[in-house]
């Protein structure tokens, strides 16, 4: 998984101008930790990981890490998948919430198609502007 995320965020790394962002430098014991005590899930082909996703729950929310995707694989739905499968395993989740990178002009699109909506825009450096999005969920939706 660490080394799919690497790959699939090089390219957010090189339009932000530095390889020091989060999902870069993030250390293998962290994405272990996650996959022992929350939830993680895969897509895979042919035996392959090609896609993957994280959900941290606190409470009644569940911030998501690390939606990606095989760079050779996008635009297939896989992400629209997993994304579905996260939320669809969370059932007792109020809320989803994440941050993504605006610098990837793809990212909050996708993320509104799937019905998460920008709560707020943080100026993370220069030419990097964060997008916090959420989505709730359920009877109290």
């Amino acid at each position: 998984m660490l080394e799919l995320q690497r790959r699939a965020f090089a390219e957010e790394g090189r339009r932000s101008g530095s390889n020091e962002i989060p999902p870069l430098i993030e250390a293998l014991s962290s994405i272990a930790e996650h996959i022992a005590s929350q939830t993680a899930l895969v897509a895979t082909e042919d035996g392959r990981i090609i896609g993957a996703i994280r959900g941290m729950v606190s409470g009644a929310a569940c911030t998501i890490r690390a939606l990606v995707v095989e760079p050779a694989h996008q635009g297939r739905g896989i992400g629209s998948v997993l994304l579905k499968a996260l939320e669809d395993s969370l059932p007792n989740v109020a809320r989803f919430d994440l941050t993504t990178n605006t610098v990837m002009e793809g990212n909050v699109p996708f993320y509104e198609r799937h019905g998460y909506r920008v709560t707020e825009l943080t100026r993370y450096s220069e030419g990097v502007t964060l997008a916090q999005m959420s989505k709730a969920v359920g009877r109290d939706a």
